[in-house]
């Protein structure tokens, strides 16, 4: 009897640590809201073939799902409602469009560089912190923006927690309208003045859209929190 106990006891702690993994898998993806395949090879440090018999376990439990919005990009992963349930996050599906791809994938190397850096839990997503700003009642890593007369909030793409307060970053891959740039970078500084958020990290892809910032970060002289750097590579 005493073996057969061991034996389930040993079996139930393998069913536990598979089942916390899957969790871990579903709960990555629903944070960022579409990923690739190599993000969950990254974020999980396994193999090709591991991440693809995980993750095809969770799409056949109904826990994930599979986008072909690219030729190029076979292996996008969303969560399902039940996966974002199962994963305890209290977040929307998330709503993807093919032009967004680049960006969403993009947020994503960059958070899970941030991840390494800092630790997970210091890495707030732009769905989660949307979600803390609304039920906490403050500003994360926001700025009201002046538009149309009236006072708009903006969100960053991502947020560091750090101990000086949170650090907003921003993954900027194309140019905008210079008056936009500018409105938002002047957001942003007077947004930092206050220390909400302490600092703001604009990473733009290198050539035009870099420079357009950098102009944009000189022309508001209050701007001395905002840093510019160049986006990881894919």
């Amino acid at each position: 009897m005493e073996a057969l106990k061991g034996e389930r006891t040993r079996a139930g702690r393998e069913v536990v640590r598979v089942r916390n993994r899957d969790q871990e898998l579903v709960r990555f993806v629903g944070r960022y809201g579409l990923v690739a395949m190599r993000h969950v090879m990254d974020a999980l440090g396994v193999g090709q073939t591991a991440a693809y018999r995980r993750v095809g376990k969770c799409i056949d439990a109904g826990l994930l799902e599979r986008l072909p919005l690219l030729r190029s990009e076979t292996g996008l992963l969303r969560a399902t409602r039940d996966g974002l349930r199962y994963a305890g996050l209290g977040l929307p599906v998330a709503s993807v469009s093919i032009g967004g791809v680049e960006h969403l994938l993009r947020c994503a190397t960059v958070g899970l560089e941030a991840e390494q850096r800092h630790g997970a839990d210091r890495v707030l997503t732009e769905r989660e912190f949307r979600l803390a700003e609304q039920i906490e009642g403050r500003r994360i890593a926001s700025a009201k923006v002046k538009g149309d007369g009236r006072r708009q909030l903006h969100r960053a793409d991502l947020a560091i927690l750090a101990e000086e307060g949170a650090i907003a970053v921003e993954v900027e891959l194309t140019p905008k309208a210079p008056r936009r740039l500018q409105q938002l970078v002047r957001a942003w500084a007077y947004a930092t003045l206050d220390k909400e958020p302490a600092e703001v990290r604009y990473l733009c892809a290198p050539g035009q859209t870099r420079r357009a910032v950098e102009r944009a970060v000189e022309k508001v002289r209050i701007a001395e929190r905002i840093v510019v750097g160049e986006v990881p590579p894919r």
